[in-house]
């Protein structure tokens, strides 16, 4: 079953909350660390409340109701969310004042806020939303993981429509740790901008909060439509393309892919490429925003914007080689060589 895209809203390491990106050019980064580029949330949450708030919360609470207010409600019917590391900040805080204090007197508060569902919990109660409320916690997956729920809750006629969302932040200590583990590149002059021109161990850092309103009916709101999601692992490039054709996924006019730069990963990326949408022309995402777990968030905005042309080809000159009319559209998502997922989206 398809579903409609009827609100989208995304806070990441480039202007997209406030859509700058539709009348200027991405913003360069000049590093391998990539942090969001926050709004003014005093437009969007009570002052009051924004001190209680650590900064993964606000952005999610923030793109959440921009996204319910772009789709023309008051509140969903459910709030689905996927993050792999959760709010990783007020982990770290609990952590690091519990060994400090000898695990006396501690606050309880960065405890309460470290648990994965502290996002869809706090959206709940921003929206009064008393309906379904799930988070998945399924590292790369996570994402794909809160939409194919949603898309099936709606199939079930449980609820006509979902707020679906992705969020994982960078703080200073999972940055040290993925770089100790070898995620991110070793070399001082590696940079964003030139992640696809060097041949290189790892990638770059990132993260984001991505929100989705989707809904079983059309309306004059919509912005896309999801056709398919699809997660498979360990997968051959043949595999992959069985998986697409015995579920009737046909061609395509685009393909937004996460190449993210690390040399072995990106070649069976390529491989799979050729054998699932061979010709086709690939658009790469990761350098804008980095390379975190639910960043196909921002490839699926990136999409949503494209085919509802709230963003046309002009504002992706630098990532496109032509300007044609663009209807169907293919995003894949890999993590390590690893996992791999799909998500075909076509315009209303």
């Amino acid at each position: 079953m398809s579903v409609f895209i009827n609100g989208a809203s995304l806070i990441s390491p480039q202007k997209t909350f406030d859509g700058a990106c539709s009348s200027e050019e991405w913003i360069r980064h000049s590093g391998i660390r990539l942090t969001c580029v926050e709004p003014d949330y005093r437009e969007l949450i009570d002052p009051k409340a924004i001190r209680r708030m650590s900064r993964i919360i606000r952005m999610g609470i923030a793109a959440g109701t921009k996204s319910v207010k772009e789709a023309g409600l008051s509140q969903p019917d459910a709030i689905i969310t996927g993050t792999a590391f959760g709010c990783l900040e007020d982990t770290h805080s609990f952590i690091s004042r519990m060994t400090e204090y000898g695990e006396d007197m501690l606050n309880p508060t960065p405890f309460i806020h470290s648990t994965h569902n502290t996002i869809a919990g706090q959206l709940a109660l921003h929206f009064k939303c008393y309906g379904y409320n799930s988070t998945y916690v399924h590292r790369s997956l996570s994402f794909e993981s809160a939409l194919l729920d949603g898309m099936m809750q709606i199939e079930e006629g449980d609820i006509r429509n979902a707020l679906i969302g992705g969020t994982d932040e960078l703080i200073d200590a999972s940055y040290d740790i993925m770089n100790r583990l070898g995620f991110y590149r070793k070399n001082a002059e590696s940079n964003a901008e030139s992640l696809f021109q060097t041949s290189e161990k790892g990638t770059i850092a990132g993260e984001g909060a991505g929100y989705f309103l989707i809904s079983s009916e059309k309306n004059e709101r919509s912005l896309a439509e999801i056709e398919s999601v699809h997660q498979i692992s360990f997968v051959k490039p043949n595999e992959a393309a069985a998986l697409l054709s015995e579920n009737s996924i046909g061609t395509f006019d685009l393909v937004i892919s996460g190449h993210n730069g690390d040399t072995s990963n990106d070649q069976l990326t390529d491989e799979i490429l050729n054998s699932v949408a061979p010709g086709v022309e690939i658009m790469k995402y990761k350098h804008l925003c980095g390379d975190y777990p639910t960043s196909i968030a921002f490839a699926l905005w990136i999409a949503t914007q494209m085919l509802s042309g709230k963003l046309n080809n002009q504002g992706f000159k630098s990532l496109l080689s032509s300007e044609k009319k663009l209807d169907r559209i293919l995003i894949m998502n890999q993590t390590s060589g690893i996992h791999y997922s799909f998500i075909t989206v076509k315009a209303c």
